[in-house]
C-alpha cells in the first residue's frame, strides 16, 4: 500500500476506534467522558489538580476533636435535626475566622457537609449552607465547592478552597 493512502486510513481507523471507545456526555451541571460505559469527571478532577497546586490554606486549619470549635460544631449538628442527626460522626472540619465546614456522617441520613458559622460565641448551621447525598460519579470536593459557594456566597473562598473530603462516602 501506498503511503499517501496509508497514512490518511491509519488515521481514520485510529479516530474510529478511539471514538467507540470514548464520549462525552452532558449531565446535570457539567459534563462527563464516558470511557467503555464508564464514566469520569475530567473537568472534577482539573479543578482537584489545579487547586492542589494554587491554594493558599495557611489561614484554614483542621481542626482536632478536643478543640472547643469542633466540639461546639458537633453538638450544632447534632441537635439541628433529631433523632436522626444524633448519630452524626465527624469524618473532618476545617474552620477560618468563623466560619467551619464539617465533613459527617450518619447511621440513617445521607452523609453531609455542614456550614457553620459562629458569632457570639454561639455556633450555628447556616441552613441554606448544607449539602447532603451522594457525589458518583462527580468530584464530590468540586461538586461540594461549586454548590456551597452558590448556597452562601458569604463564604471564605479560600476555606473552600481547602476543602478535601476524608470519608468513604464521598471518595
Amino acid at each position: 500500500m501506498k503511503k499517501k493512502v496509508a497514512l490518511p486510513l491509519l488515521l481514520i481507523v485510529l479516530v474510529a476506534v478511539t471514538a467507540s471507545h470514548i464520549s462525552v456526555k452532558q449531565a446535570d451541571h457539567s459534563y462527563l467522558m464516558v470511557v467503555d460505559g464508564i464514566e469520569i469527571d475530567v473537568l472534577g478532577k482539573m479543578q482537584n489538580q489545579w487547586l492542589t497546586h494554587t491554594q493558599n490554606c495557611q489561614n484554614v486549619k483542621q481542626l482536632p476533636k478536643e478543640e472547643t470549635t469542633h466540639v461546639a460544631a458537633s453538638n450544632a449538628i447534632k441537635a439541628y435535626s433529631p433523632p436522626q442527626s444524633q448519630s452524626a460522626k465527624v469524618a473532618s472540619m476545617w474552620s477560618m475566622g468563623e466560619w467551619t465546614l464539617a465533613e459527617v456522617e450518619f447511621d440513617e441520613l445521607l452523609p453531609a457537609v455542614v456550614t457553620l458559622q459562629t458569632r457570639d460565641n454561639e455556633t450555628r448551621i447556616v441552613p441554606r449552607g448544607i449539602w447532603s447525598g451522594l457525589t458518583k460519579p462527580w468530584m464530590a470536593a468540586p461538586l461540594i465547592r461549586t454548590y456551597l459557594k452558590k448556597q452562601v456566597p458569604e463564604i471564605p473562598t479560600e476555606l473552600l478552597n481547602c476543602f478535601a473530603p476524608r470519608s468513604k462516602s464521598f471518595n
